[in-house]
């Protein structure tokens, strides 16, 4: 029996950013092609993104989640609304008693201390909780993160835009291989969003703010003892490079021939929910949970800083 679903959020990555595209990049176009779920509702403020959801998937919308009656067998919630309203909207939802999985837009709460909130009250409740930094859930992370492990000594630089919570967010889960617990923090830059350096157990990695609102800059490099490894396509990509002894010029060293990884980005939606609902990815779920918590932290000291 699919679960059935329920979509608080119309916005981009609930709605819009697939909508002319074969891609599947939104959670609406991902539930409706799962095979395991039913999209039941569509909540949003906005009567215009309501008639546009309603156009698409001829699925019911309403304003208000609690004006709605007929949610009580619920199974599953995701919510991509404004970080703020997380800790509001989990505290609603968590009263819909065949309720059993929330997957919640990264990164989890407007601040650290309302995703301890969430991630305890899920906890009591039973609840399995899921946070939606999508590239996790794709296997070829995996391969990049066996590659960042691999790396004993390294130094780095990395671009965002967009926020510390929005874009710079998605840099600090992937690099959580370094261990995102033990680091030093240097404020380059004061601001809303700043410039500063990390230091991890092992190495160091500059990140540099971009402030123009229109353009969208995600991307880290970082030079390993061993390993140059070097993002594009807003961290789809990956260009791995060895490195090794130059045959003519002493005490000197070459990249060798590039390895590409992609990642799956135009079905990246589809699977996380893939991995939601395999039992055997349930392992690699549970670590994602923890990034989500480390990475929360890890915003929170930065921003305590300014």
């Amino acid at each position: 029996m699919k679960k059935k679903t329920v979509l608080i959020g119309l916005g981009n990555i609930g709605l819009n950013y697939d909508l002319n595209e074969r891609s599947i990049l939104t959670h609406s176009k991902s539930v409706s092609k799962s095979q395991k779920l039913k999209l039941i509702y569509g909540i949003d403020k906005s009567d215009k993104q309501r008639r546009i959801f309603e156009k698409k998937y001829f699925i019911k919308t309403h304003s208000n989640l609690k004006k709605i009656k007929s949610l009580s067998d619920t199974n599953f919630v995701i919510i991509s609304t404004p970080n703020q309203t997380h800790l509001k909207l989990i505290s609603e939802i968590l009263s819909l008693k065949n309720l059993k999985f929330i997957l919640l837009e990264k990164p989890g709460g407007s601040n650290f201390k309302d995703f301890k909130k969430i991630m305890h009250l899920c906890k009591k409740k039973k609840i399995n909780l899921f946070i939606n930094y999508q590239r996790l859930y794709d296997a070829n992370y995996l391969k990049v993160m066996t590659l960042l492990k691999q790396m004993k000594k390294f130094t780095g630089f990395a671009f965002y835009s967009r926020g510390l919570e929005n874009n710079c967010s998605h840099i600090l889960s992937f690099l959580n291989s370094f261990n995102l617990k033990k680091t030093k923090i240097t404020i380059l830059k004061r601001g809303k969003n700043p410039d500063f350096l990390i230091k991890f157990v092992n190495g160091q990695i500059v990140f540099f703010n971009n402030p123009r609102k229109n353009i969208s800059n995600n991307e880290f490099e970082i030079l390993g003892d061993n390993l140059k490894i070097k993002t594009s396509d807003e961290i789809n990509k990956f260009e791995i490079f060895k490195i090794k002894k130059d045959k003519y010029i002493k005490n000197n060293h070459l990249f060798s021939k590039k390895k590409i990884i992609n990642l799956d980005k135009n079905n990246s939606q589809l699977n996380v929910l893939a991995s939601i609902f395999d039992k055997k990815k349930s392992k690699n779920i549970s670590k994602i949970l923890k990034i989500s918590y480390d990475t929360s932290k890890l915003i929170n000291k930065i921003k305590s800083m300014q």
